[in-house]
């Protein structure tokens, strides 16, 4: 799960993708979700072992984390199209 090598793609993800914010939530007993989404609404996940490491790897990132989901992010992912959006998120592929 968590590690160097899962932090770096984080961080390489929101210097592609700037400005970027995060979303940190449970998702397991023991894991929790980092989820990273820039301004368009386009998003990646990653899954750590405490909401402590999630959280440090998205300030790592240079990310506002948010605990949960707001209004504006969650209005923010679910106004695209995934799957008419050249570079979309196609999770079921």
């Amino acid at each position: 799960m968590a590690g160097g090598r899962q932090t770096d793609e984080v961080r390489r993800y929101a210097e592609a993708h700037r400005p970027v914010d995060a979303v940190v939530q449970r998702i397991g007993h023991d894991t929790w979700d980092l989820i990273l989404i820039d301004g368009a609404g386009a998003w990646d996940r990653w899954v750590f072992e405490s909401r402590d490491a999630a959280a440090e790897a998205a300030r790592q990132a240079g990310a506002e984390v948010s605990d949960g989901w707001t209004d504006s992010l969650s209005q923010r992912v679910t106004h695209r199209d995934e799957w008419g959006t050249p570079g979309g998120t196609r999770r079921a592929l």
